[in-house]
């Protein structure tokens, strides 16, 4: 019975690892590609994906194999199952268009941090904070103002399971640094980053007060020379602290 378990274990890995792989090679991959890039055997690789196939999750045309669009049913189903997308979409939406910027929503899943919606304004930069991106949370405003959320333990313990890996120059890397950044936050109600995680960019966020939902937080993102220009910051954190502010009366009516 155990051995049963173990290989099914390890069949669900070579899955995923089939998938990541794909997605990792832009979308779109044949399969001596995966076999170049993945551990598992050519053939072992083949069967696989033949039964994901099968599954509608992934498509193969031409030789290439692409993530199925399945996926978007559970995708979907992940998004919406507490209620936060639905309410928080508009005012997100909103931020962007009144701002011109990166407007995002993020939730906590696993120590991570992954964005579950974002929308750009008609001066946004172009990052790769897509529909389901998971990140760090000590790299960006958003994930700290999520950690803001949190109490010391639970930091902790997201520490020790995902590290405080850098990604700039500017992330912030040392355990005791972080703390202080996040009682400010807590203090302020709001978090920043300068270049933490992308270079040339900044960004404003604060937490959403969501009861007994997921934890979420939203924030905008901008190039760093129109964020730290005179009031250009106080106005983007006014912003998201109104639409944070109407999101959880949402919430707590709904």
């Amino acid at each position: 019975m155990t051995r049963a378990k173990t290989d099914s274990v390890r069949a669900t890995q070579t899955s995923l690892a089939v998938l990541s792989g794909i997605k990792d090679l832009g979308g779109s991959a044949t399969l001596v590609e995966l076999a170049d890039s993945l551990e598992p055997a050519k053939s072992t690789i083949y069967k696989h994906l033949v039964t994901l196939e099968d599954e509608g999750l992934v498509v193969e045309r031409d030789g290439e194999y692409r993530i199925g669009l399945r996926w978007l049913e559970f995708g979907g189903m992940a998004q919406r199952y507490d209620g936060i997308y639905e309410v928080a979409k508009p005012e997100v939406r909103r931020m962007a268009v009144e701002t011109g910027e990166l407007a995002n929503l993020m939730i906590e899943e696993q120590g991570y941090g992954i964005y579950i919606h974002t929308t750009s304004g008609d001066q946004a930069v172009a990052l790769d904070t897509r529909l389901g991106k998971r990140i760090h949370l000590h790299k960006t405003a958003i994930g700290k103002a999520l950690l803001s959320s949190f109490d010391d333990e639970r930091v902790a313990e997201i520490i020790e399971t995902r590290g405080l890996p850098a990604e700039t120059d500017n992330t912030i890397t040392d355990r005791e640094t972080l703390f202080a950044e996040l009682e400010t936050i807590r203090e302020r109600g709001v978090a920043d980053d300068t270049e933490e995680r992308v270079d040339g960019t900044g960004c404003v966020g604060v937490p959403i007060d969501t009861g007994d939902r997921r934890e979420a937080a939203i924030s905008i993102t901008a190039p760093i020379n129109r964020l730290q220009s005179p009031g250009r910051k106080a106005q983007l954190i006014d912003t998201v602290q109104q639409a944070a502010n109407v999101i959880e009366v949402n919430l707590a009516h709904e």
